[in-house]
This record gives C-alpha cells, sequence and structure tokens, in this order.
C-alpha cells in the first residue's frame, strides 16, 4: 500500500457490503472526481449541483446507455470525509451492475481504492488524526454498544486528547533539559533532579493506568465468556437457545446431550458476552464424555462469569445452592470468578416453592422466557460489580496502541531510574526523547510507512 501514499489520484470502491440488497453506494474522491463522472451522468449539471444535496439521474455507460438510475451527491473539499472532492453514488444492490459501473468510472480515469484508502486520506489531509482513524476501523469491528460508544467517542468527542496531553507533559520535562545541554549554565543540580521525580512519576503512573485498559480492549473485541455450568440435563442448552433467541444446541431429555463446549456472541444490556454451553460435570460414561468434561473444564477457568445453572424442580433450593458452590470448587473454580447462580425450568414450580423466595438465584423459563430479562440485567451487574466491565471508561487500547505505549512507559521509568541516581543528564534527555518517540508514533506524527499500511490495510474496501 505505500506505493500509493503519495498519489493524488482519484480513486473509487464500493462502501456497502458485497452481495445484493436494496441500494448500493459507490464513493469517490480525488481532483477529478467531476471530470470522471460528468460524460457518464445524464441528469443535473454536477457542476452547478451544490454540495450535500442530492439529485437523481442516470448513469451511463460508455456509449451513453443507461446503466442504472441512481442518486448522487458531492462533497466539496476539503468539507468532505477525505477532505478532497468526493461523490457517491446510491445505485440499485445488485453486485454485477455495481461491478460494471466501477469499471465504467476506472476506465474513465478513476482507480479501485486500497482497504482504508478512503481513511488514509483523511489522515494524510488532516481531516482526523491517527488515533480518530484507528477508530473508524474499531467502530466497524465492535461488538456491543458498550465499544461502539468508546470507538465513536475517539472519533468525534476529541476522545483521543490524552495521548496530546502525554506528549505536551514529556516535551514540558524535556525541553529544559535539551536546552540545558546545548546552552550549557551550571548544569542540573540535586535540587532539579528532585524536582524531575514527582512530574516524572505521575507521568508514569497515567501510562500505567492507560495500560491497564488494554486487556479490556481485547474482551471488548471478543466478548466477556460467560460460562454456562452445572449438572448433565441442568437445562443448560435450554437456557443458552433461550438468551440467544434462536436454538443452537442441541435439546433432549436424555441427559449429557452436550458433549462439547459450544460458544455464541450475544449483546446483553449493551455488554459483547460470549455465552458458553459446557458439558454436564459428573462421571464420564466414555472416552468422549472425559474429553467434553476436560473443555468444560478449561472453560471454567477462563470465565469472566460463570452461570451455574440448578435444576429447580429436583432440588430442595437450600441444599441446592449450597451443594452447587461447593461443586463447581471441585472443578477447576479459581475462587476469583464471580459465580450467578440460576434456578432453570421454574415454570414448572408449585406457587409455595422455597425457590420462589430464595433471593440468592435467578428464576428462570426456557420455555416460557420467564425471568430471561431480570437475569440479562443480573449479568450485566455482575460483571459490572467484579470489575471486569466498567462502562465509565471512555479509553480502550488496541494492540498497537498498547506496545507503543508500553515502550513511552520503559522510557519514562529509565528517565525517573536516571533521576534517582543523579546519573548525567544526557541520558535523562535521551530517555525522554524516546518517549516522546513513541508518543508521536501513537499519535500518528512520526510512523513508519510500513507501518501505516499494515494498520490501513485492516479496514474494509471503501472505508
Amino acid at each position: 500500500m505505500k506505493d500509493i501514499f503519495f498519489r493524488q489520484d482519484t480513486i473509487v470502491a464500493q462502501s456497502t457490503s458485497p452481495g445484493r440488497g436494496a441500494i448500493g453506494i459507490l464513493r469517490l474522491s480525488g481532483d477529478s472526481v467531476l471530470d470522471i463522472l460528468s460524460p457518464h451522468w445524464k441528469g443535473r449539471d454536477l457542476r452547478t449541483l451544490p454540495p450535500r444535496y442530492f439529485t437523481l439521474g442516470h448513469i451511463l455507460d460508455r456509449e451513453s446507455h443507461p446503466l442504472d438510475e441512481a442518486l448522487l451527491v458531492l462533497f466539496n473539499a476539503p468539507h468532505s470525509y477525505t477532505g478532497e472532492d468526493m461523490a457517491e453514488l446510491h445505485c440499485h444492490g445488485n453486485p454485477f451492475l455495481l461491478a460494471d459501473i466501477q469499471r465504467v468510472l476506472c476506465q474513465a480515469g478513476a482507480r479501485i481504492a486500497e482497504p482504508g484508502e478512503f481513511t488514509f486520506r483523511a489522515f494524510r489531509n488532516g481531516r482526523m488524526t491517527f488515533t480518530q482513524a484507528e477508530s473508524v476501523a474499531d467502530l466497524i469491528e465492535a461488538r456491543g454498544a458498550w465499544a461502539r460508544r468508546n470507538a465513536l467517542s475517539v472519533l468525534v468527542e476529541n476522545g483521543d486528547a490524552w495521548i496530546r496531553e502525554l506528549l505536551d507533559q514529556v516535551i514540558n520535562l524535556w525541553v529544559p533539559i535539551e536546552a540545558d545541554i546545548e546552552f550549557p549554565t551550571e548544569g542540573i543540580d540535586a535540587l532539579a533532579f528532585d524536582q524531575l521525580l514527582q512530574p516524572l512519576q505521575a507521568l508514569e503512573n497515567r501510562i500505567v493506568e492507560l495500560l491497564q485498559h488494554s486487556t479490556r480492549y481485547a474482551r471488548l473485541q471478543e466478548g466477556f465468556r460467560v460460562v454456562l455450568a452445572g449438572k448433565p440435563n441442568a437445562g443448560k442448552s435450554s437456557l443458552l437457545n433461550a438468551l440467544l433467541g434462536y436454538n443452537r444446541a442441541l435439546v433432549t431429555d436424555i441427559p449429557g446431550t452436550t458433549r462439547d463446549t459450544l460458544e455464541e456472541q450475544i449483546e446483553i444490556n449493551g455488554i459483547p458476552v460470549r455465552l458458553i454451553d459446557t458439558a454436564g460435570l459428573g462421571e464420564a460414561r466414555d472416552v468422549l464424555d472425559a474429553f467434553g468434561m476436560e473443555r468444560s473444564r478449561k472453560a471454567l477457568s477462563q470465565a469472566d462469569l460463570i452461570l451455574l445453572v440448578l435444576d429447580s424442580t429436583c432440588e430442595d433450593p437450600s441444599e441446592a445452592t449450597k451443594w452447587g458452590l461447593e461443586w463447581i470448587q471441585d472443578h477447576d473454580y479459581d475462587g476469583q470468578t464471580p459465580i450467578l447462580t440460576v434456578a432453570a425450568k421454574c415454570d414448572l414450580l408449585s406457587e409455595d416453592s422455597g425457590w420462589k423466595t430464595l433471593a440468592e438465584a435467578v428464576l428462570v423459563s426456557s420455555l416460557s422466557r420467564e425471568g430471561l430479562d431480570h437475569l440479562s440485567a443480573s449479568i450485566a451487574q455482575v460483571l459490572q460489580a467484579s470489575g471486569v466491565v466498567n462502562l465509565d471508561e471512555r479509553v480502550m487500547l488496541n494492540q498497537r496502541q498498547e506496545s507503543v505505549l508500553q515502550r513511552a512507559r520503559e522510557a519514562v521509568q529509565r528517565a525517573r531510574s536516571n533521576a534517582v541516581n543523579r546519573f548525567p543528564q544526557e541520558l535523562i534527555a535521551t530517555d525522554l526523547a524516546e518517549a516522546r518517540s513513541a508518543l508521536e508514533e501513537l499519535s500518528g506524527q512520526n510512523i513508519q510507512v510500513d507501518l501505516l499500511g499494515t494498520i490501513f490495510s485492516r479496514f474494509c474496501l471503501g472505508k
């Protein structure tokens, strides 16, 4: 991709998902948008069309035969997504038709855009920062309302200001030291060393705080692991199907139907969750059972939340909950993962059942869907109360950002250590310069072309 970083030609790509649909959108960006479109447009003169104003017309092929009836809207530089002249064609969503139109536009002088090239041009032309550009991909890939809000906050709410704040702090520390090296007076005395320690420690603490968000970001992308565990035939698979809203797991009256783990993605109260149905733990009937139970134990050891599913029709409530907790502790429970007790099949209980008044359990019926909303709310509440999920966080770090920020932290740590040991100021200046370089890479002010290509190539075509 690096060979097109500085090209100023006009690009075209489909910005809607591949496949058939009601509408298919083609977008163009570059200085020659009007020159390319005008010969193939029958309708209002595009050179008199106001920006951001839809007009209806026909797209023509090279022989001036109509290809499609479409809506067209223009965006003038610099007030567009890329900062260049742009156009969007809203066509009928036939993939072969869109391919024909795109081919005509390329024959007229456009070029098929590389993945992420529209967003790269927005970054190159100063329409967004590098972190904002990354948040575009995060927003598209986000699973759950929480992840979407965080990606959107970076894109439209100045959510990457923390990078500039860190960079300003580093520069404010580095400049006086570098100036004293270039124009020496008496060097840095002991008092000056002591004055460096507190701001360096505060800077390091802030970076450490930000790095703690990186693991949560990974969970945001893959979903928090909620494991359904319990005896065979307790109702785990039925509960999985009920929460999903469709039949994913095979359900029968025969105990031990599930002999492997099943995973499905779902959003619960804005939180992305991976529901994991497990084989019932107990006495293995055969080798296949033993393998399934081993996978169940592994799932329990990796869970963010365990749903302990109990059959409310077969268990005394007080004894069942006590036994359930003891039982799960015998199956690779780490003692830290939160547990939410779920009493399944509550539609079969009598009105005077002790389960009805048991505060320790959430009563649900997969058949009648009774209690499912309460269970969803409880799952979200437990994840937040345990600290696994923090819905107030507005900073999320992807893997690249975490790695670069870790380099900045290590450089600040070395600078503080050198200040503590009264080492020459040149060493402190070098460390702070390395921290500055890392933060500038984080913001996109100083980043290698090869790395830019790697990052933008993960964007979808047309974005």
